[in-house]
């Protein structure tokens, strides 16, 4: 219903149906859209979900009368009611006044408090809603729910700000401000605020809705080790743990030297060692490293856009068979000769080697060092 009322489309939707029948309606739905009942909560306070193409439907079960039921929402523009099939529309008191208004006020006092998530969904509104802002009497309520947001489920709390960080740029560090002004980012345990400040100033800088690589960029000025144990104690992916592993190896330096524009060398170690995050990995070099790590990066998105140039980087063809070059090399199976060969695939990869004659040169010449792969990064 707010949603219509701001001319807004593709959204979730809210339905509420009496106890008995929302179980019923919920199943039907998810029979018709091909999808799945998804329980949360327990009666009588139960919300049942039904994942729908890239959105949802809560279907809520109703306590007493509606006009009750409306009071049970977050905020006044979410306390809107269209009744079916009778056509009936009602609303929070104050509701329709505060949505001209582009106001997020909560329908009555208690709201934030019963259920802490109220005030990561403030921030997600301010993302996801351009314009609006939250009313002034409602903030002494929210930082103290603030306080609270560590007793809320981990899982509850990531749906939340993957929907804020998704947002776009612009909305999406504004509402992280807000909710780091009122503490609502305290939930980082022993993070300090300058640690807090640093993360939303790198997010700021992200110009993408990946909301992986923003909550990455959140965690990085904690320091790898720590921002890999907040992604565990938030139950992200094991997708999302992996990527994170990939980005906080990064180097943020990019290559020294007199040289102003990336060598082939430069830009292929780099898309090497990004697979298969390349382009996670080059957002968050342009948010989080220094001018050279920025120009490398660029250089390199250049070559997301060209898939055939980026197979042959990610994907060289040996010109020699895997017995020949490892009796041009002298080794055996082993880190050694996975170092070497790591070397010469970039050695391909890079067009320093062409052809079978300069590669049998190549291996003959090749000595392993210690330490060869961090080299090849830097």
């Amino acid at each position: 219903m707010r949603d219509a009322f701001l001319g807004r489309t593709g959204g979730d939707l809210d339905l509420v149906a009496p106890a008995p029948r929302a179980g019923e309606l919920a199943a039907n739905l998810a029979a018709r859209a091909g999808s799945r009942v998804v329980e949360i909560g327990a009666p009588p306070t139960r919300i049942l979900k039904v994942p729908f193409r890239a959105h949802e439907i809560d279907v809520w079960e109703e306590e007493g009368d509606a006009a009750r039921d409306l009071l049970r929402r977050d905020f006044t523009v979410n306390a809107l009611s269209y009744s079916l099939p009778g056509g009936a529309f009602s609303s929070a008191p104050g509701a329709l006044k505060d949505l001209r208004a582009k106001r997020l006020a909560p329908p009555r006092p208690g709201v934030f408090l019963e259920d802490p998530l109220r005030v990561l969904r403030a921030g997600r509104f301010l993302a996801e809603l351009p314009g609006f802002h939250v009313a002034r009497a409602a903030m002494p309520e929210l930082r103290q729910a603030a306080k609270r947001l560590r007793i809320v489920p981990a899982e509850r709390r990531l749906v939340e700000l993957d929907k804020l960080l998704g947002a776009p740029a612009a909305e999406r560090t504004r509402a992280l401000r807000f909710l780091e002004r009122i503490g609502a980012l305290n939930f980082l345990p022993s993070t300090a605020a300058r640690v807090r400040r640093r993360g939303l100033s790198l997010v700021s800088r992200l110009d993408s809705r990946d909301a992986r690589v923003a909550r990455a960029l959140l965690l990085l000025p904690a320091g790898p080790k720590r921002a890999e144990d907040f992604l565990r104690r938030w139950k992200t992916s094991r997708e999302e743990l992996r990527l994170a592993g990939r980005l906080y190896a990064l180097p943020l330096h990019g290559p020294r030297g007199p040289r102003s524009v990336p060598t082939r060398r430069d830009v292929a170690a780099l898309l090497r060692c990004s697979a298969p995050f390349e382009a996670e990995s080059l957002l968050f070099l342009l948010a989080a490293g220094d001018s050279r790590a920025r120009r490398l990066a660029r250089a390199a998105q250049r070559l997301l856009r060209r898939p055939t140039a980026l197979r042959r980087i990610l994907k060289p063809v040996r010109p020699l068979s895997f017995a020949e070059i490892s009796s041009l090399l002298g080794l055996k199976e082993g880190p050694d000769l996975g170092r070497a060969l790591e070397a010469f695939d970039l050695a391909l990869a890079s067009s320093e080697i062409r052809g079978s004659r300069e590669a049998r040169a190549w291996l003959r010449h090749f000595r392993p060092l210690p330490g060869a792969r961090q080299r090849l990064l830097t």
